[in-house]
């Protein structure tokens, strides 16, 4: 019998060849793990799975590098395993490579089993094989699985929960279907209207208009939708008349035809009713805006124009509503003009976005006087009814005063402040509640504490010495008691090795209590008297050695005081010749003005008389008449002036509060023609009130505004600005020579762009009858200036100026805070 050839050949080469092609087929990746060298051998295609190149022979760790790290722990843990165990291990797990440029990772089964080699050395034998698009496929499948199972149940929750109601009406005969609770609720016939046609559930809207649109829905497949629709609804036996938002929409089978209308209703019954109030509500509150106690104001976005202002913006503004309704921002309120408000406006027509601004600045123009107010401005869009913006809704609240107060407390505030370091006193304050207290860094100084140190009672008991901590402690708590006066008051000394000095404190308190009488803070201060208290014993012995030196010179002094009281008669009878002389002065100025003045009206008389009776026969003589009444009006003016200054120069202290704001606007208003003729604008700032003589004060401002009207420049429009502040009187110029000490002085500048002079006059301008100009050029007595400084003195303060040629002129008025 012949032998039978072999179907394979058995050439070794070949037949890893052959093994080679079916891997490449069935596109399996091969490797094999040295656990000695922990490297691992990677065919061809292994490498491309994994995007290596190069060797065959790669370290481990640089095929752990391309898996997902979440994957390669895993892959790491059964390789170990297979290493540690003595029998042979398998084990097959899927990997997902890391992502590659494109962003893109694979899915890789990978399986793996363990064997001894000839020289018995254990090696790892494994696969890799790419399953990601059966894993994508599977993860497909699933998402979408489990996304349409969320749909639905969504859907169902969605239905189920929906504040609306919704039912399907299933055929032309309207069978309801799938109905919610909400639905169930506003038919109001029960749960089991579930297969019924909609006419024998609701029989009510025979009658009405739905049923004719639900059948057009169904024939044409066009939705229909219809919103604050009353329906007349049969709800538990009463019929109702409730307003609903419907919307009825076809419902397609697979072949596109309507076989259902899905019916969504929303009953805004309470809305429909509230829109209808709120329209009531908008009437009341138009009737409410004209009487509304802030400033209101639309200004249509067309030229930034005024359709509307209520009476307290009118007042706000300092003009009647009916001047500006009408008229451009510009036009309206020219003084606004580059205070920015048009463009604040512009932006919120232009962005929609409110604007809001706490105590805004405004300059505004009353009675011709530029003053400043403080508001609270509120800009709000105002649109129409498809959303566009229209115009600017204006709110506005004066708060003038708050704010002008507030800037008086705090210059009060900053002036005690002032005090308290000028006077070297350290302030505590103690919340008796909850036992925190606060002290003042120089106060922390004195006991010894840290400025970032935490202050407790014990801190601060420890730092007293031990001789006077009993009585301090008895003093706090009996201030603190209720029913006490809440006074403390105890002088204690330091411990010296607790706060490196044995300083002497005075401190001072007040217990302050709530509406029930319980204490709840205590506040005062305390000031190092440690100086004063070496004095007082020193002067103590002192004034015991001056004791008895006094005693002994208490004989001589009594002999002298009989010389003193003879000297004091003397001096008596000289007063009163004095006095006396005052008054027969007075007198002489009385009589001389009215001796001088009676004479001179005569003359006044006269030449007015000759002027209108025989001017055409006087001839050349007309011009010497005309000279002589230009004189008499002179020495008139002047008679007037020195009478003026006699009385200001009198002094008599008729003080009382007095607003400098009210005065310039009272002497704005008597110069209101000479304003007028020259085109002046005036500006004044808030001004403060003062304690003093109004009719002097008056006479200063008319004075010094008269003044800066009539050496202005004729090309120019005069320009006078009255500012004010507060300064200390470190700040006070040296040309102030204040007749009262004090710490804090008001500081008044009244500014002008007039022709000014030369700095080196400055003095002179104060003296009686001194002039800088000619008659020809300016009219005046030379006086008016004199009477400035004698009114500024009275009231214990100076007046300076400073000028230079061409540029105006600024007088500076200080006058002591009281």
């Amino acid at each position: 019998m012949a032998a039978q050839a072999n179907s394979f050949d058995t050439d070794n080469t070949l037949e890893l060849h052959r093994l080679d092609l079916a891997l490449e087929s069935a596109g399996i990746g091969t490797w094999e793990l040295d656990f000695q060298t922990r490297q691992i051998r990677l065919c061809r295609r292994t490498k491309n799975l994994f995007r290596l190149g190069g060797s065959d022979i790669v370290d481990l760790q640089v095929l752990l590098d391309q898996i997902d790290p979440n994957y390669s722990s895993t892959l790491t843990n059964e390789i170990e395993h297979a290493l540690n165990q003595a029998a042979p291990w398998s084990f097959s797990l899927k990997l997902r490579t890391i992502k590659d440029s494109t962003a893109t990772s694979r899915y890789v089964l990978c399986k793996g089993q363990s064997h001894l080699t000839a020289t018995n050395t254990k090696r790892l034998l494994g696969s890799f094989i790419d399953v990601t698009d059966e894993e994508n496929y599977v993860s497909a499948q699933l998402l979408a699985k489990k996304a349409l199972e969320e749909s639905e149940a969504k859907l169902r929750t969605v239905i189920e929960s929906a504040p609306a109601a919704i039912g399907l009406f299933v055929g032309r005969d309207l069978v309801v279907e799938m109905p919610n609770q909400a639905f169930i609720d506003i038919v109001g016939k029960g749960p089991n209207i579930v297969g019924l046609p909609l006419r024998e559930v609701m029989p009510e809207l025979e009658d009405q208009a739905f049923l004719k649109i639900l059948d057009d829905v169904y024939t044409t497949g066009v939705a229909f939708q219809s919103f604050g629709t009353q329906v007349d609804i049969v709800q538990q036996g009463v019929m109702t008349h409730n307003k609903y938002d419907i919307t009825y929409s076809p419902v397609y089978d697979s072949e596109g035809n309507v076989y259902a209308i899905l019916d969504i209703a929303i009953d805004v019954t309470q809305r429909v009713n509230i829109e209808q109030h709120i329209k009531q509500s908008q009437m009341q509150l138009l009737e409410l805006f004209e009487q509304s106690p802030v400033g209101i104001a639309i200004i249509h976005k067309d030229n930034l124009t005024f359709t509307m202002a209520n009476q307290f913006y009118g007042k706000l503004i300092g003009r009647e509503p009916q001047q500006i309704v009408g008229k451009p921002l510009a036009e309206a309120i020219p003084e606004i003009a580059g205070q920015g408000f048009e463009k604040l406006l512009q932006d919120v027509i232009d962005t929609g976005v409110l604007y809001i601004s706490k105590e805004q600045p405004v300059n505004i123009a009353f009675d011709g006087v530029l003053q400043t107010i403080y508001v609270d401005l509120a800009y709000q869009p105002q649109r129409d009814s498809d959303g566009n913006i229209t115009g600017v809704f204006v709110v506005a609240t004066d708060l003038t005063s708050q704010v002008v107060s507030r800037k008086k407390l705090q210059e009060t505030e900053t002036f005690l402040r002032g005090a308290i370091e000028l006077a070297e006193l350290g302030t505590y304050s103690i919340d008796l509640v909850t036992g925190t207290l606060d002290y003042s860094d120089r106060l922390k100084h004195w006991f010894g504490i840290e400025k970032e140190e935490q202050i407790t009672f014990e801190t601060v008991y420890a730092a007293i010495s031990s001789e006077d901590l009993p009585a301090v402690v008895t003093a706090v708590n009996k201030a603190i008691a209720p029913g006490s006066d809440g006074v403390y008051n105890m002088e204690y000394t330091m411990d010296a090795e607790k706060t490196g000095a044995a300083r002497v404190l005075h401190a001072q308190g007040k217990v302050l209590t709530d509406q029930n009488g319980k204490p709840i803070t205590m506040i005062g201060t305390a000031q190092d008297v440690t100086i004063q208290r070496k004095i007082k014993v020193a002067l103590e012995s002192q004034v015991q050695q001056r004791t008895e030196q006094l005693e002994a010179m208490n004989e001589e002094l009594a002999a002298l005081n009989e010389e003193y009281i003879a000297t004091n008669e003397e001096l008596s009878d000289s007063n009163n010749m004095l006095q006396q002389s005052n008054v027969n002065l007075q007198q002489f100025a009385y009589v001389a003005s009215h001796d001088l003045q009676e004479p001179l009206r005569k003359i006044q008389s006269f030449s007015d008389l000759l002027a209108k009776r025989y001017t055409n026969n006087l001839g050349e003589g007309i011009n010497y008449l005309h000279r002589m009444q230009s004189s008499a009006k002179r020495m008139s003016d002047l008679i007037e002036d020195l009478l003026s200054f006699s009385r200001i120069t009198e002094h008599k202290d008729v003080m009382e509060p007095v607003s400098l704001s009210r005065v310039v606007y009272e002497v704005s208003n008597d110069l209101e023609l000479l304003i007028t003729e020259t085109s002046a604008v005036i500006t004044a700032e808030q001004l403060p009130e003062i304690y003093g003589d109004k009719m002097q004060l008056n006479q200063l401002f008319l004075n010094l505004i008269s003044n800066a009207l009539k050496f202005r420049q004729p090309e120019r429009v005069p320009v006078i600005n009255i500012t004010g502040k507060t300064i200390p009187s470190a700040e006070l110029p040296s040309s102030a020579k204040v007749i009262r000490t004090a710490y804090m002085y008001h500081q008044i500048d009244v500014s002008d762009n007039g022709i000014g002079f030369d700095q080196q006059y400055a003095d002179r301008i104060f003296q009686l009858f001194q002039r800088l100009h000619g008659r020809s050029q300016y009219s005046g007595t030379g006086i008016g200036l004199a009477i400035c400084e004698r009114v500024a003195a009275n009231h214990g303060g100076a007046i300076t100026v400073t000028s230079n040629p061409g540029e105006g002129a600024t007088f500076s008025i200080f006058l002591p805070v009281l």
